[in-house]
């Protein structure tokens, strides 16, 4: 019995233990979290406006061509927002997603702007299903699961509110139940927060690690892509040829060819074991970015490759995020210095010395100025 309890209850013991407090010590993956935020935001924010010229024909009063399929339509509470005949009202609801996902990159009233970005854009999309793609049915599944996590906890409007809130608090005042939603300061027990955002923070991850394994799984079915050939013909397809010269180029390479088609079969199968090691995991976190990157290129689907990148992101750690926030921030205050704007000669000779200055900087300034003039030849 010591036996049992020591090689086999003590181990399911200690991992037990160790999910708990994975789940309830802190919620995780905060900056990775707001990465996706953002990246999501803009890709929404680009289906927005690179279809704004054809949004009557896809979506709006001149999309009657697709109401037969809208006949079985299996979100026809949502679609019905964008059911008008007028399209100065279609434009105007169109106008404020597109706000609405603005907002969300901005991190400003971030739940309130996810719920509104996820039902608005599943009810354009729907308007016209066969027009959407796999990067439409990620994106909303993903911002449904967001609803309930974290994701403006950094690079957001809502944390600096949210910070203003925490310093009332600090400072001793007791905030209302109407000031701490104002603050975006959480109104239930912080154990049940961090859980719940835990746990959908696994449900994303696991619908990434599905997705990636069931389209490798479909791939090595198929002879093409035994044989290194699949990735020939999407290739060769004039519709997906937004750089021709360059798959031109990928095709006529059996050799690079072949090698690119086992390696986006690799990345996708064994995504989700790579990621239990960190070295394994930095390779394969390039590989997906390598991956997603070609089809955006290549294959001109740049917000299904951004969407999908855009879940990827969680997976990278804070430590990384945090070297990465402090690099850009190392690179904005260099750009700033050296960026400072410098006063013109007609500025210095025209600009009063500023009150209560003594030393007289900005008089020598001026006479300097004045002589340089001075000297100058007669034109």
């Amino acid at each position: 019995m010591g036996l049992l309890r020591r090689h086999v209850l003590a181990p399911v013991l200690s991992w037990i233990r160790a999910l708990e407090d994975w789940l309830l010590s802190e919620r995780r993956a905060l900056r990775g979290l707001a990465a996706t935020r953002i990246l999501v935001g803009i890709g929404a924010l680009g289906i927005l406006l690179s279809s704004f010229p054809a949004r009557h024909v896809a979506w709006g009063p001149g999309s009657f061509w697709a109401e037969p399929m809208r006949e079985t339509d299996e979100f026809s509470a949502l679609t019905g927002f964008f059911a008008t005949d007028s399209a100065v009202v279609f434009t105007l609801e169109y106008l404020a997603l597109i706000a609405v996902s603005v907002g969300f990159i901005l991190g400003w009233r971030t739940r309130a702007m996810n719920v509104v970005l996820v039902l608005g854009m599943t009810g354009l999309v729907e308007r016209t299903a066969m027009l959407g793609n796999q990067g439409d049915n990620i994106m909303r599944i993903g911002l449904t699961l967001l609803v309930f996590m974290s994701v403006a906890e950094h690079w957001s409007l809502d944390a600096r509110r949210r910070a203003r809130g925490r310093a009332r608090l600090q400072a001793g005042e007791r905030l209302s139940l109407l000031h701490r939603l104002h603050y975006g300061l959480p109104v239930l027990s912080v154990w049940w927060t961090t859980l719940l955002h835990n746990v959908l923070l696994i449900a994303l991850a696991s619908q990434i690690f599905i997705l990636y394994t069931a389209s490798a799984l479909y791939k090595v079915q198929g002879d093409l892509w035994q044989s290194g050939t699949g990735l020939y013909y999407p290739l060769s397809l004039p519709e997906f040829g937004v750089f021709p010269a360059l798959n031109e180029l990928l095709t006529a390479n059996p050799f690079l060819l072949t090698v690119m088609t086992y390696f986006s079969v690799f990345v996708q199968l064994f995504f989700a074991v790579g990621l239990l090691h960190p070295v394994t995991r930095r390779l394969f976190l390039l590989g997906v970015i390598g991956l997603h990157g070609g089809i955006a290129v290549l294959m001109g689907i740049p917000w299904f490759s951004l969407a999908m990148l855009a879940y990827d992101a969680i997976f990278v750690t804070d430590r990384s995020w945090r070297a990465i926030e402090n690099a850009v921030r190392a690179g904005v205050r260099g750009v700033r210095r050296r960026g400072l704007p410098v006063a013109s000669d007609a500025d210095e000779d025209e600009s009063p010395p500023p009150e209560g200055r003594l030393d007289g900087q900005g008089i020598r300034r001026r006479q300097t100025i004045a002589e340089r003039r001075a000297r100058q030849p007669a034109r």
